[in-house]
């Protein structure tokens, strides 16, 4: 099984203003940090994998490829397909890539930073992820949102609306060897999109657009897999929503040596700054490396 990292560049570089939680700087304080994520995470993965492949767009392989020099076995630039998509849909460049993979694959996030393999039962299930999603009630909100407003949504998903709790499989890691599934799943997000693409545009400015992400690329998932049956094997078994402090690299070791900085993690100084220090410390050619090329605004 082959891992996976995906770049799209638009949401990076021109989040709007008025939408809540933007995906500037990668959700990072700058873009400095943004780039010492993207480094550290891709190292790691190369220190375990002999086949880590990057999925992006022209932009993303000129920083990541041609001036940071990461060393990933294979870039297809492709992404650029996307560019008529709200930016504010910063999941799709994942979907995306799911979706074009063609044999067994985890894609991991570019906020996620590993310490060792991961466990064979993850690469050889039919599908993988994160762990379970089951406590909060937020999701739940954005998606009876989207039932009243958009005109379009997947029939037996729509019966989940009213639900108090909607769960989801988090895709901090995300794949499988069943690519049927994952071509399905795939089509529908992209039929979802297209289907509401008018509705998508106006009301995202007024909704939480992380939640509308979450809501096509996790809940789809988990309900789609739900509904036929198929078993989602999880990095994090026993976990509902997510193991303690999975944002900060002291804690990686009860963990199974694993960080996932998602959401408010990345707002965090220490997060900060001991992403800083084990960049610098495992891999100080790219940590100067990115410090001179953010200073000369070459990237």
């Amino acid at each position: 099984m082959k891992i996976v990292q995906s770049f799209w560049t638009k949401p990076f570089l021109r989040s709007p203003d008025l939408l809540k939680d933007t995906r500037l700087n990668g959700g990072w304080p700058s873009r400095k940090y943004n780039y010492f994520s993207w480094a550290l995470s891709c190292l790691q993965l190369r220190s375990f994998y002999d086949e880590v492949e990057l999925v992006t767009d022209d932009l993303g392989k000129l920083m990541l490829i041609d001036k940071i020099g990461l060393p990933y076995t294979n870039v297809r630039v492709v992404m650029d397909k996307l560019d008529n998509y709200n930016p504010g849909l910063w999941a799709l460049g994942k979907v995306y890539t799911y979706s074009i993979q063609d044999r067994p694959f985890l894609h991991v996030d570019n906020d996620v930073f590993i310490w060792q393999p991961f466990e064979d039962r993850v690469m050889s299930a039919p599908l993988a992820a994160q762990n379970l999603e089951g406590a909060a009630s937020s999701y739940a909100a954005t998606f009876n949102d989207i039932c009243d407003k958009f005109p379009y949504i997947r029939p037996g998903i729509r019966e989940l609306y009213g639900k108090k709790i909607i769960e989801c499989s988090n895709a901090g890691i995300l794949g499988g060897s069943d690519i049927a599934f994952f071509q399905e799943y795939t089509a529908e997000v992209f039929h979802f999109l297209k289907q509401n693409e008018e509705h998508l545009d106006h009301h995202m400015m007024h909704m939480n657009s992380t939640y509308i992400n979450v809501v096509y690329e996790q809940v789809f998932f988990y309900w789609m897999a739900q509904a036929q049956q198929r078993e989602v094997t999880y990095l994090f078994p026993d976990v509902i929503d997510f193991p303690n402090y999975i944002g900060y690299f002291h804690e990686a070791l009860p963990n199974k040596n694993f960080v996932h900085c998602l959401g408010v993690f990345k707002q965090i100084r220490h997060v900060c700054n001991m992403l800083s220090r084990e960049l610098k410390h495992r891999y100080p050619e790219y940590y100067y490396r990115i410090q001179e090329l953010v200073a000369s605004s070459e990237i």
